[in-house]
């Protein structure tokens, strides 16, 4: 354990609550193995046949102070978003998404970095609410090169954020949004949207829901990764760690 941790770090990790978060293996040695998470390093154990290398990317468990690696995270190559602000840490918490865009689909939806000690990754999350029943929108990434039959792991986490009196009926997806050049921005797309992942009703985070599915992109151009949010009240789906890997 790191010694320069947060109170809210330390609060994270002793929590009773279940959490899943993300971390990056240090070193990997017969019965040990040495995580970072949100930049704090530790001893973790992991799952008896797991075979890790340091530099994976990780879906790590966390309840009571004990932590488990439940292996590398799908997908092949880095991470095509890694310097587009992937988990929102370069933003300032209050402010809107650094290198991200948003498209009302219904409603408009206010949309903020928040500071979350739970969060999977790092300590901050972008939040997406609004008011009215069956807002939507969309928080939508940089651009992605692509060649059309190219196939690519997308992947986030989303978690509810509900207030006393809330239903729990926020609903998240991941969408795959297709462009024909790299300075358009939605609606105008190349291809229909291709919905990858949903989630309805999520949960009161922590735990975050894991979302994540494959896509295969149907023209040459340009992908940006969209992160919808269905909510109402005073309901918010708070997301992190955007990822977006090619696999053929």
């Amino acid at each position: 354990m790191t010694t320069n941790d947060t109170a809210a770090e330390i609060a994270a990790r002793n929590s009773p609550f279940a959490q899943v978060r993300t971390g990056t293996v240090v070193s990997f040695t017969t019965n040990q193995v040495l995580v970072s998470v949100g930049g704090s390093t530790f001893d973790a154990a992991y799952l008896r046949g797991t075979v890790l290398a340091a530099g994976d990317l990780v879906a790590c468990l966390q309840q009571a102070g004990s932590w488990t690696v439940l292996g590398a995270l799908a997908g092949v190559g880095a991470n095509l978003l890694a310097d587009a602000n992937p988990s929102f840490e370069l933003s300032l918490p209050g402010s809107f998404p650094s290198l991200w865009f948003q498209a009302n689909l219904s409603g408009v939806s206010t949309i903020v970095v928040q500071t979350d000690a739970t969060a999977p990754s790092g300590t901050r999350v972008a939040a997406v609410g609004g008011p009215v029943v069956g807002t939507q929108s969309y928080l939508y990434s940089q651009p992605i090169q692509v060649t059309a039959g190219q196939q690519f792991a997308l992947s986030a986490y989303a978690g509810g954020d509900y207030q006393p009196g809330d239903a729990l009926t926020a609903d998240a997806a991941i969408v795959a949004l297709w462009f024909a050049n790299e300075t358009n921005l939605y609606p105008t797309t190349s291809s229909p949207d291709i919905v990858v992942s949903t989630a309805t009703d999520i949960v009161q985070a922590p735990p975050y829901t894991t979302l994540g599915g494959n896509v295969t992109a149907p023209v040459s151009g340009f992908m940006r990764v969209a992160l919808r949010s269905t909510t109402e009240t005073s309901q918010v789906v708070r997301w992190d760690t955007v990822i977006a890997r090619r696999i053929a």
